[in-house]
């Protein structure tokens, strides 16, 4: 409907665009001739050739955050391995890095600290006239069965936890 029909079968006429026509590259001499550049399979980016691009600061992040993010890579190589932790009486169960420690021993004294409690176990001396103040550490292991902690060597309760529960005596 009295549409100019052109006869170029491109999309763009490269006459009348400055970066493409040899013309409007020399009328501006700040402007590189770009021609050259697009026969060769250049970019057509009219920006320096060899700037540095500058890091992205999208998406926004506040700097303690950036900070935090860094100490989590380089702390992503030592090894955890976490478990639940829970006590009667008390809803939520807490996380435990077991190998934060080194044996039984430690872990039982990081849980008397964490809970505010005595723990029974295997090796553990107790006061046999107060049994109601002390508490017994169990485990599961991988096949659903409940132990005592302190039943079998350190490096097999490692293998076979899944989570531990404090229970009163």
């Amino acid at each position: 409907m009295g549409r100019a029909t052109n006869s170029s079968s491109s999309s763009i006429d490269s006459s009348n665009h400055f970066a493409f026509s040899s013309t409007g590259a020399s009328s501006s001499s700040s402007q590189r001739d770009l021609s050259t550049d697009l026969r060769l399979g250049l970019s057509i980016s009219t920006s320096h050739p060899y700037a540095r691009e500058q890091p992205s600061d999208w998406p926004p992040m506040k700097p303690l955050f950036v900070q935090a993010l860094a100490e989590e890579e380089n702390e992503c190589n030592s090894a955890t391995f976490y478990v639940k932790v829970y006590m009667d009486g008390i809803p939520i169960g807490r996380k435990l890095d077991l190998l934060a420690h080194e044996s039984y021993y430690d872990m039982i004294r990081t849980l008397e600290h964490m809970f505010n409690t005595n723990i029974i176990w295997a090796e553990a001396e107790v006061d046999g006239d107060h049994y109601e103040k002390y508490h017994v550490l169990t485990y599961e292991d991988k096949e659903g069965d409940w132990m005592m902690v302190g039943d079998v060597p350190w490096e097999m309760f490692l293998s076979a936890v899944t989570r531990l529960k404090i229970t009163k005596c």
